[in-house]
């Protein structure tokens, strides 16, 4: 991830902002990684109750107003005419959107801050959700002691991102390739499922003690999780859509992203109306409003991710400064469903290294009614549609590559 201290232009003190031109798709690019970064470390001060994980979130929220200022100024800077303010539209709904993408993780973070408490059932949702959260202390004997993060085999190979180190008393917020990790360091970390199993390994985890789960029946729990865990899934898929559909220019994605924002409206409500009704439930007060605002946020980020798709679909012409960061991706969007007899059919996305042999970069992955974040442990069944961005001489490989052409 590009730090904002490369664009170092921003004083906190006299909040005044030292303008330099910064590419707008870099911006974007920025924008996109230090909000998915201010969620992960959000749910993670609530899952570890983590009061200085929450403020460092706060602080990220004060970096990325900056940013979406830049974004600002220029749409101002390169605003010459009524048609070129017209043009730029999108790019300022994309600043809008992702500052409330910001403000979501700010509330989160409050959750934990205020002490609001979350219901003991939020460990659960994160066993089941598609990224997953972990939080270990490196001991004298891990793999990981002494190691420079971007010469760690075991992080690569298990598709796990560092997303904070405490040490001693200080915490690295991101820490970057070249930081060393050391023994009695305690690692915040996001990853796929089986990755984390992996990356727990590698030292002592550290499980923060949740009160026993009571007033709602073994059923009731399943249903709740399984409501919570989709919501939070399907907020952060829309993200990655929706970015995706403005990196690439997809119009397809963007739609996609709309859709999905209904699909939300409704799974909210209906996860708000089951928790109300279970009066033994409501005894908790405070849990049971950290659940709700939980689900709220998610909602939030979901409204973000469709604005931001909607700048696509309702612009009639792109300001060529939009246009340009666009063309810039030499890559297009293509759907391909996996028939009987795939070659790939029963392999994971990492097994099967699209990226490295054809490149290709799987955005999603559509299963039925149900869209699955694709992540390098996600296993390729028949009948699955592959959204994919590809470099465009390299679509004729991949469709063959799906589809067992010339095997």
């Amino acid at each position: 991830m590009k730090r904002l201290s490369e664009f170092d232009s921003f004083d906190e003190n006299e909040e005044k902002i030292s303008y330099k031109p910064i590419p707008v798709r870099e911006l974007l690019v920025e924008l996109k990684d230090t909000s998915e970064l201010m969620l992960d470390l959000a749910y993670s001060s609530i899952l570890f109750d983590d009061k200085e994980l929450a403020e460092e979130v706060l602080e990220l929220e004060e970096r990325t107003d900056y940013l979406v200022q830049l974004l600002q100024i220029d749409c101002m800077a390169a605003s010459r005419s009524v048609k070129d303010a017209e043009s730029l539209l999108p790019i300022l709904s994309i600043a809008s959107a992702t500052d409330k993408i910001s403000d979501a993780a700010g509330d989160l973070a409050v959750i934990t801050l205020k002490e609001i408490k979350v219901h003991p059932l939020i460990r659960e949702v994160f066993s089941r959700v598609s990224e997953r959260l972990t939080c270990i202390k490196v001991e004298a004997d891990s793999e990981l002691a002494g190691t420079r993060i971007g010469d760690s085999e075991l992080l690569s190979d298990s598709g796990v991102d560092i997303i904070a180190i405490r040490r001693g008393r200080s915490l690295i917020v991101d820490p970057d390739e070249d930081d060393v990790i050391v023994e009695g360091d305690v690692l915040y970390a996001r990853g796929t499922a089986r990755g984390i199993e992996e990356f727990k390994e590698m030292g002592e985890e550290i499980i923060y003690s949740y009160p026993s789960i009571e007033g709602l029946t073994a059923r009731e729990l399943e249903e709740a999780v399984r409501k919570l865990a989709e919501l939070k899934d399907t907020s952060e898929l829309m993200l990655d859509l929706a970015y995706s559909s403005i990196l690439l220019g997809s119009r397809e994605l963007a739609e996609e992203v709309l859709v999905l924002e209904e699909y939300m409206d409704e799974k909210h409500t209906e996860f708000e109306l089951f928790i109300l009704s279970k009066k033994p439930m409501l005894e908790d007060t405070r849990g049971v409003l950290g659940l709700i605002r939980m689900a709220l946020v998610t909602e939030e980020i979901a409204d973000a991710a469709a604005e931001i798709a909607s700048t696509l679909l309702i612009s009639r012409e792109l300001h060529p400064v939009l246009r340009r960061s666009l063309e810039e991706a030499d890559e297009v969007i293509v759907r391909v469903e996996v028939p009987e007899g795939s070659p790939i059919a029963g392999k994971t996305l990492k097994e099967i290294g699209m990226q490295s042999s054809v490149g290709v970069w799987i955005v999603a992955v559509k299963r039925g009614e149900r869209w699955i974040r694709a992540k390098p442990d996600t296993i390729v069944e028949v009948g699955d549609i592959l959204v994919a961005s590809v470099y465009s001489e390299g679509v004729d490989d991949f469709i063959s590559m799906v589809k067992g052409y010339g095997e």
